[in-house]
């Protein structure tokens, strides 16, 4: 089916039919419904090549994370990627997904991927705090919105979790089951949900009262391999201070973990040590992720609706392309737990 046939069998010309179809508003509400409703009854399909040029616009989205050397995406983004392209189906448009390496060559390379004209806008995932692809993305003049918020540049549009509320709520969780000494494995500080979920932390500790030095927050890849390998000092420590005769309500009785990944990582640590998880050491993770619901006991976690999430990304990126100012359109998700069998009653409480 052609344009020209279409036209021929309303009557028009081939001129307004484009123009109805392209949502120029020149043409009238009752033509444009006319045109669309014709052109879906009788299967007509924009020559992709022949519509970029009627309206300057690709039909596609990027979804962009950068991610370093020897990493890889986890199922966070797969899941905003799912949310995205769901949310951007229902607008004619595909999604995308651009992986940048971080480094000195990220911006060199997100800039050669917008001199290409490829995509109508992006949708930037795991922002930072400072964030100078968020200030390249608004020097260019690109319709975008992030995953997460920035301090550097906030005047932009953004989806995040409340992820400061979400750790609260898991320390305290473990506060009010008697843990009065708690560690907190975090993604890295320059990231944004990292400050912020430490901002939860340590507020949940300091309003019970919990010494800063009994309360310890380290930094990683939120990776099961990083969570391991941290867990792994941190019981190290705990052994350490065990065998010098520290009082046992001093000994390290839970951790709170960034991603489940992490969590997993932990658990597995923790059962290297001899210990069991859920009972010698309790343990939260972030995501509500399937490994963590089928982990041995079943994890503990935090739910923030990822694909959800993606589909919001979506919803603000359109309205924005309709004409929306950017600053306007922000969104903070909630957050829920989970409660399962990996954390429970602190045994030297």
């Amino acid at each position: 089916m052609s344009i020209a046939l279409l036209a021929q069998s309303l009557g028009l010309s081939i001129s307004t039919v484009s123009r109805a179809l392209n949502g120029y508003t020149d043409v009238s509400a009752k033509t444009r419904a006319r045109v669309e409703t014709a052109a879906k009854a009788m299967g007509y399909q924009p020559h992709p090549m022949a519509h970029r040029l009627a309206t300057g616009r690709t039909g596609v989205i990027a979804l962009v994370s950068s991610v370093r050397s020897g990493n890889y995406l986890d199922a966070t983004f797969s899941a905003l990627l799912s949310g995205a392209a769901d949310g951007l189906r229902a607008h004619g448009y595909f999604a995308i997904s651009v992986v940048l390496p971080v480094g000195e060559d990220e911006l060199t390379e997100l800039s050669r991927f917008l001199d290409g004209r490829l995509v109508d806008g992006v949708l930037l995932a795991r922002t930072r705090t400072q964030d100078p692809r968020v200030s390249l993305l608004q020097q260019r003049g690109i319709p975008f919105v992030t995953h997460g918020r920035t301090v550097a540049n906030e005047a932009h549009s953004w989806v995040d979790a409340d992820n400061e509320h979400a750790i609260f709520m898991a320390t305290q969780r473990l506060i009010d089951l008697g843990h009065r000494s708690i560690a907190f494995i975090n993604g890295q500080p320059n990231l944004t949900f990292a400050t912020l979920r430490e901002q939860g932390f340590r507020r949940a500790c300091a309003q019970a009262g919990l010494e800063a030095a009994r309360c310890p927050v380290r930094h990683g890849e939120v990776t099961a391999v990083s969570g391991e390998l941290i867990a792994s000092e941190l019981l190290a420590a705990r052994e350490i201070e065990a065998k010098a005769g520290a009082h046992s309500a001093n000994k390290l009785s839970a951790i709170v973990c960034a991603t489940d990944a992490v969590a997993l990582g932990a658990m597995r640590a923790i059962r290297a040590a001899g210990l069991v998880v859920g009972r010698d050491i309790s343990v939260i993770g972030y995501g509500n992720t399937e490994a963590g619901l089928y982990a041995e006991p079943p994890l503990t976690t935090l739910d923030y609706a990822t694909v959800d999430n993606g589909r919001h990304l979506a919803e603000l990126l359109m309205r924005q392309l309709g004409g929306e100012p950017a600053p306007s359109l922000t969104r903070l998700e909630p957050v829920h737990l989970i409660p399962r069998q990996s954390d429970g009653p602190c045994l030297h409480a």
